[in-house]
């Protein structure tokens, strides 16, 4: 068979480049490379999904919404998985709204594709629900972080988990759409956000952000961010945070 011979190429993507060889051979015969602008949306909840994204150094949030038009974050992908999750159970219908929150990379292919490789790759089949564990176990640590932590530590938190995603020195991140991620007022994020920089430990102007002092940002962060980082490797076996971004090539 021809997959034997074929060399997959390294995405940049831990959840495409854990999976086998064969696996990722065929995957790879379907995807391209994208970039993925800020604010797009991906899929709306009653809407069959087109796409199925695996980011690279973008950064894709799932977020739930009330009928009154409030919003909150549920999940966030970035190298580490794929979304929307709905795919993992095979339903072709996305339940939730998926938005670009840090724009840029990205390896996409068509839902249809998708479906029809994870209907016939068992190892496929099992990676992509051991993501969806992982997803759910993130989830509910956001539900209990969210209605235990002060803000502070919420938004140190999240702060560390995008950058690790993100694997960039700098990137876009506005106040508003953090406030409106965390459910909380944009004025407390300011406030914080303030404190932090004048703390030294990130940096912030025009919509850009940066962490300066990694270590003090993870000592001003809840133990959700520890509890997180130790759920995704138990569970799929590779870290949040990438030593190097090396062949991003694609297929």
């Amino acid at each position: 068979m021809a997959d034997s011979g074929e060399r997959p190429p390294v995405t940049g993507n831990s959840f495409l480049d854990s999976l086998s060889a064969p696996t990722r051979v065929r995957l790879g015969r379907h995807l391209t490379r994208r970039i993925l602008k800020k604010r797009e949306v991906l899929a709306e909840p009653g809407v069959p999904i087109a796409e199925v994204y695996f980011p690279i150094q973008s950064m894709i949030s799932t977020v739930t919404q009330t009928i009154e038009g409030a919003s909150v974050e549920v999940g966030l992908t970035g190298h580490d998985g794929l979304a929307p999750l709905s795919i993992a159970y095979g339903s072709p219908v996305s339940r939730h709204l998926t938005v670009v929150q840090v724009p840029d990379s990205a390896m996409a292919m068509s839902a249809e594709a998708f479906l029809a490789e994870l209907e016939a790759d068992p190892e496929l089949q099992r990676r992509v629900l051991r993501y969806a564990e992982y997803s759910f176990a993130a989830a509910t640590q956001f539900t209990a972080c969210n209605g235990l932590h002060p803000v502070e530590e919420r938004y140190a938190r999240w702060i560390l988990m995008v950058d690790d995603r993100v694997g960039t020195e700098e990137f876009s991140l506005t106040q508003e759409y953090s406030a409106e991620m965390l459910g909380v007022r944009r004025a407390s994020v300011t406030v914080v956000a303030k404190a932090l920089s004048n703390e030294g430990l990130i940096a912030y102007r025009r919509g850009v952000m940066s962490v300066k002092d990694r270590a003090g940002l993870e000592e001003s962060a809840c133990e959700c961010y520890s509890a997180l980082n130790g759920d995704l490797h138990r569970i799929m076996g590779y870290a949040a945070r990438r030593a190097s971004i090396t062949n991003l090539g694609a297929n």
